[in-house]
């Protein structure tokens, strides 16, 4: 199961809900989810497991759920492909340039984006439209250029202050109806909650409400 296709897909979660920790001789690597997600956080686990053959600990808080572990060996492989540790946010980081150059990892890295920090949505009917956010520009722009050289046609990165958190927040869309579809398709989501809301939409069962992230 060590091949780059793999290893692309581990560095999509990890830029999307991941988090690499070093110091005063710890070294951690974590992914967050919500506490709902067991079923994709379990995913994770053993996706991680088999690759770097360590073994995640499932660790609750109090808003999420955490898989964990403390080794040396996986933050320095992250270390050496292009990830760093820290806050990502403040350390600007974005899709080691690696990942460009074969159209599979590029696949397979979006893929891990999604899973973690997409969301797909209903406007109405069975309208469905996808978005991308996070909390800084500079990984926005690198995940909008990723999946813009796949093919999609993208929204141009949209700047939105958040009056809750007074911090920005920076996002784009896919709004064509077959594009979503072809997303859906190329892409192949394994978090279930995307694949459940994307049906839904499509089959028009979407209740009185409408999904947010």
């Amino acid at each position: 199961m060590k091949n780059k296709e793999t290893l692309a897909e581990i560095i999509g979660i990890m830029l999307g809900d991941g988090c690499l920790y070093k110091g005063h001789g710890s070294y951690q690597t974590i992914i967050t989810s919500g506490k709902n997600e067991r079923e994709w956080i379990m995913y994770v686990k053993n996706l991680f497991e088999n690759y770097f053959e360590k073994t995640f600990k499932i660790v609750e808080i109090k808003y999420g759920i955490q898989a964990k572990c403390h080794s040396k060996e996986i933050l320095e492989k992250f270390l050496e492909v292009g990830l760093c540790h820290g806050n990502k946010v403040h350390n600007k980081v974005t899709i080691p340039p690696w990942l460009f150059l074969k159209r599979k990892y590029l696949i397979k890295t979006v893929q891990g984006l999604f899973d973690t920090d997409g969301c797909v949505y209903n406007k109405y009917g069975k309208y469905a439209q996808i978005e991308f956010k996070f909390g800084c520009e500079e990984t926005t722009i690198s995940v909008c250029n990723a999946v813009s050289n796949l093919g999609f046609n993208t929204t141009k990165v949209q700047k939105q202050y958040n009056n809750a958190t007074g911090k920005y927040r920076w996002r784009f869309y896919l709004c064509r109806q077959k594009e979503i579809d072809l997303f859906f398709d190329i892409i192949k989501p394994k978090n279930s909650k995307h694949i459940e809301r994307y049906k839904k939409i499509r089959s028009g069962d979407t209740g009185t409400f409408k999904w947010k992230r």
